[in-house]
């Protein structure tokens, strides 16, 4: 059974870099616009519009022009876990900025996790961690940010998540980054917050990230966080390692832990997979593709042993 599913990772993984692999860059069969490009171009259009029209409410006259500042990414996830069978996941990010509130007035429209989404960490989390409540719902949200300098910054924001049941929450967010050598890095985040579904709580970051060649480079970062009607500590943990083959593909290996310190289980899912990231076709869209195993225990009962996992996540930036 395992030299099958093994056979499959394989093959899925190949697929995914093969065709990166193949890309040639200087193709010049683009003269007429692809669908994934008309895609995106009505994706970013529609974004900048909504971001016009919510500035309009604060200003007598706006520009159409001056608003090409908004970004955001789209993500999907093909998955395939042996605990859970088969599942397609997504999420989606835009960051709407309003010139007229001197770029200082921001919105926030997304769907993922809720504790990504309020630590702005999108990608700090890896695709593969499981929950036990996935938590991947809509959010929109303003935000605040009254002190933004090159090494600390301050937020605020407020929104809804939950779809129809619109579950607010309220949130203030410090980012600290300093420089630790000539090639190493490491940034603090506290935030606090609270929704109508957690109560009151605070999440700290902690992220490292170190550049051991030209080539090898590592990323290292844990994250707890604590409300009142969590089970002692949610925490997670994770660290990449990449080998950057080529300026714009590369090879590596992520562990990663995920708990909460009160609850049945404490140490609820942990892993290890390997992983091919490259760009793939266009120099804004990534393909990912990863083989791994994990080791998920939701209670008591459950035993723990080893469950294949295969993915691919095709992501999509847009705006600036």
């Amino acid at each position: 059974m395992y030299y099958r599913v093994l056979s499959l990772s394989l093959v899925l993984l190949c697929s995914a870099v093969i065709p990166a692999q193949a890309q040639n860059e200087d193709d010049t069969d683009q003269q007429q616009p692809a669908l994934i490009d008309s895609f995106r171009t009505g994706l970013k259009n529609t974004v900048d519009r909504s971001a016009l029209w919510i500035d309009s409410l604060f200003a007598e006259e706006v520009d159409p022009a001056d608003y090409p500042g908004s970004y955001g990414s789209l993500t999907i996830s093909p998955v395939w876990d042996e605990h859970d069978g088969f599942e397609i996941d997504s999420s989606f990010r835009a960051n709407l900025v309003f010139p007229h509130a001197e770029k200082r007035l921001s919105a926030i429209i997304g769907r993922g996790n809720f504790d990504d989404f309020i630590n702005d960490t999108q990608q700090t989390r890896p695709t593969v961690i499981r929950r036990n409540d996935p938590d991947e719902e809509w959010m929109v949200g303003l935000g605040f940010d009254p002190y933004v300098e090159a090494d600390h910054s301050l937020s605020f924001g407020a929104g809804f998540r939950g779809g129809l049941d619109l579950d607010p929450y309220v949130r203030a967010r410090y980012r600290y980054g300093t420089i630790l050598g000539d090639a190493s890095e490491m940034t603090l985040q506290s935030v606090g917050f609270w929704r109508d579904s957690d109560g009151f709580g605070i999440a700290q970051t902690i992220e490292h990230e170190k550049m051991f060649s030209e080539r090898w480079f590592n990323k290292f970062w844990i994250r707890g966080t604590f409300a009142e009607r969590t089970d002692g500590v949610r925490w997670h943990a994770s660290n990449k390692l990449y080998f950057m083959y080529h300026p714009e593909r590369a090879v590596g290996g992520e562990v990663w832990w995920y708990g909460e310190t009160r609850h049945e289980v404490p140490m609820q899912d942990y892993g290890l997979r390997a992983l091919h990231r490259s760009r793939f076709k266009r120099e804004w869209l990534f393909l990912e593709g990863w083989v791994g195993v994990h080791w998920p225990r939701e209670l008591l009962t459950d035993p723990r042993k080893p469950r294949w996992i295969v993915g691919v996540e095709l992501e999509m930036l847009f705006g600036n």
